[in-house]
């Protein structure tokens, strides 16, 4: 039995109405009478292969919209929120008129890039309330440079209190900075080496009114590989402060920065500890000559062999 389409064409005429004006009471014709000849198609017998071709076009028409839905997507990586491992720009944050640090960027990995657990917050140009880190685990085994570094590649970073509190890592530098006030109380190391040098330069900074600085929610728990707080240009922040983070794999450097007041400290016995194994004849915890100071004070602090892993 053979199988045909029949295909059936009508002439329908499609012709414009009289266009009456109410207002004025007259009829408008128009002057062309359009008439469109438009085909009908009575049906289609397909025969017993009707459901076959059905449900053929069914599964066709879901494979088009899956590979749709997949082409849309893939490669679309939603927007980080602060604190997700991204970086994140304060200072533009600001200038939007935003209270708090808006979302971050997280670049697209190649497929042989292993994606970045790192949290940088770039400040240049911000005026900051406060940086908080807290109770965090922060490196990993190889590969970091710093597990935590705060820098300026211009212009420095002002600051009224940066605070290392009950903090751990492989080894600590400081250097290219001020601070009229200077402690180092109760810290453990791998061989000390604190030599500033006192000088008049050093400004006892306030931080003024909260009104127009930027919100940064304090960060509490969650792991890393590195934290980095950077400027490209001259930023104000109230309080930068680490407390109970535990670093292995890499130290902490700290340059570019102009305080108040430096605090490093431990709360209680080998609870800020710092050292990388080598022998306190190589000072795992430095203070360069190039930190100048009006005042400082070093209390309790003791070295011994010490790494921390």
């Amino acid at each position: 039995m053979n199988n045909k389409w029949k295909l059936i064409i009508r002439q329908r005429r499609v012709a414009f109405p009289t266009l009456r004006l109410p207002i004025i009471g007259m009829g408008v014709r128009f002057p062309i009478n359009f008439a469109i000849g438009l085909p009908s198609i009575e049906g289609f017998n397909l025969g017993s292969r009707t459901k076959t071709v059905i449900f053929s076009t069914l599964v066709i028409s879901m494979l088009v919209i899956a590979g749709a839905v997949y082409f849309a997507i893939r490669g679309i990586y939603p927007a980080p929120n602060w604190p997700e491992a991204a970086v994140y720009d304060a200072g533009r944050s600001q200038r939007l008129g935003q209270e708090q640090l808006g979302v971050g960027e997280k670049p697209k990995p190649s497929q042989t890039e292993t994606p970045s657990m790192t949290l940088q917050l770039n400040i240049g140009g911000a005026r900051i309330s406060e940086i908080v880190f807290k109770d965090m685990s922060i490196g990993k085994a190889s590969g970091l440079t710093d597990a935590i570094k705060i820098w300026a590649s211009s212009d420095v970073i002002i600051c009224e209190t940066l605070e290392l509190i009950d903090v751990e890592a492989t080894d600590f530098t400081m250097g290219t900075s001020t601070a009229y006030s200077l402690q180092v109380a109760s810290t453990t190391a791998d061989g000390l080496s604190i030599s500033p040098t006192l000088s008049a330069d050093p400004v006892m900074y306030q931080f003024g009114s909260q009104r127009g600085a930027l919100s940064v929610p304090e960060v509490s728990g969650g792991t890393f590989d590195r934290i980095i707080i950077a400027s490209s240009s001259t930023s104000t922040v109230g309080a930068i402060r680490f407390e109970r983070v535990k670093a292995y794999g890499a130290g902490i450097s700290i340059g570019d920065i102009n305080c108040g007041e430096v605090i490093i400290r431990g709360t209680d016995t080998d609870s800020s500890i710092f050292g990388d194994g080598s022998g306190i004849d190589s000072a795992s915890f430095t203070i360069g000559d190039d930190v100048k100071v009006q005042t400082s004070s070093l209390v309790g602090n003791t070295e011994r062999p010490t790494s921390v892993r």
